[in-house]
């Protein structure tokens, strides 16, 4: 593994605990076996857990975002950094999968605090 690999997982576990292990374990490369397709992935990653653990992660999901997001090719660091094995064409499919992640999460927390 080379250094700028090995920082970019350093660093998301460090900085972003919550979200590294949720992206490691819904995103990676047995997805579809664990959850049957991408959209199971999601639904698992978003709706799982407390609404105190989603809140913390939806939280770390906008720390992330603040110093990692900015980027113009984020796919580096989801590989990395959050051992993310899904395969991404561009730069912009990986945004959108990290903002998809990002409303779900935001979805559900609100939904749950809703009477």
């Amino acid at each position: 593994m080379s250094r700028a690999r090995r920082e970019r997982r350093l660093r998301a576990e460090e900085r972003w605990p919550l979200l590294a292990n949720l992206m490691t374990a819904h995103f990676n490369e047995d997805y579809a076996i664990l959850f049957g397709s991408l959209d199971g992935s999601f639904a698992a990653a978003t709706r799982d857990g407390s609404l105190e653990y989603r809140r913390a992660v939806l939280k770390e999901w906008r720390g992330w975002n603040a110093t990692e997001g900015p980027v113009s090719d984020i796919r580096p660091f989801l590989k990395d950094g959050f051992s993310v094995a899904l395969f991404f064409r561009s730069s912009i499919e990986a945004r959108n999968f990290m903002n998809r992640l990002y409303d779900e999460l935001l979805i559900g927390v609100k939904a749950a605090t809703q009477y």
